[in-house]
């Protein structure tokens, strides 16, 4: 069977099922089994598969026709430019959350010292890894409560930032375990209602951990637990940098202004949805 028909076997089956953007994971499960490029495939769509590669092939079709999130089945994405190992049980990293990371970065970009940053929830470490790795003058806390979470973080800093000291992950719920004092609070919480969960596609809803993604009845749980808790650990006029559904900047808002902090903001991601909210908490202020 040549390359081409054998794409288009591929590409109907995913079609079948309904997976979105069919054509491009058929690509890129071909790309993966084959370790060809976009370039390499072009050349070769009239080149001849053999039986075994292409029963290979079709088994992660399979695979991908059951809606298992293609990050899954390839063990990888990519965020902020690295490609991070990925793992059932753990949140996939997502481009939006890149906002997060960009909107910290640029908060500490005129800072003349270390700067002191806590990742809390920080599932597979895209956020704290990525922010490390852009900004060399951190040290960096990853914290998460899912035992699952802490092992692929921990794969994600020996993978991307070996022999790198400035990285360290804690497993703890939300606060239990963490000491010291932080100029950056990041965290993407759960954050979606949990009455929501059973309208998410089916790769977010029958596969990924609803611990990471439930956020209790209204969604504000963690919001309100850690804007409360990181008083008590972020240094005098640093901040907290929440990322929200797109329906939450108003009450998270609320949130930061009730918990006594100050230059509140909201932040829209690329496609122009409010993404990220942060604020500062001035210690001399709330005495």
């Amino acid at each position: 069977m040549k390359l081409c028909e054998l794409l288009r076997m591929g590409r109907d089956r995913l079609e079948k099922s309904d997976v979105p953007d069919a054509d491009i994971d058929a690509d890129i499960l071909w790309q993966y089994l084959s370790g060809m490029n976009r370039m390499d495939m072009i050349m070769a769509r009239e080149d001849d598969v053999d039986d075994d590669k292409s029963e290979a092939y079709m088994k992660l079709i399979e695979k991908r026709s059951t809606r298992i999130p293609l990050q899954y089945i390839t063990g990888e994405q990519n965020f902020m430019g690295y490609d991070f190992d990925t793992a059932e049980d753990v949140l996939i990293p997502r481009m939006d959350t890149e906002t997060l990371v960009e909107t910290a970065l640029k908060l500490v970009k005129d800072a003349n010292h270390n700067v002191d940053v806590l990742d809390m929830c920080c599932g597979s470490g895209c956020i704290g890894v990525s922010f490390g790795l852009w900004n060399k003058n951190s040290r960096i806390v990853l914290a998460d409560v899912s035992e699952a979470a802490i092992g692929l973080a921990r794969r994600n800093v020996a993978k991307l930032c070996a022999g790198d000291d400035r990285f360290e992950v804690v497993r703890t719920d939300l606060f239990e375990q963490i000491s010291g004092k932080y100029d950056l609070i990041l965290s993407n919480p759960p954050y979606i209602r949990s009455d929501v969960i059973e309208t998410l596609m089916p790769e977010v809803r029958e596969h990924e951990p609803h611990l990471a993604l439930d956020g209790t009845a209204d969604g504000l749980y963690f919001y309100r637990i850690i804007a409360d808790k990181a008083r008590e650990y972020i240094k005098d006029e640093g901040y907290v940098v929440f990322e929200i559904g797109n329906d939450q900047a108003e009450d998270v808002q609320y949130l930061l202004v009730d918990s006594g902090y100050d230059d509140i903001h909201v932040v829209q991601d690329l496609s122009g949805n409010d993404r990220v909210v942060y604020g500062r908490y001035d210690r001399e202020d709330n005495r």
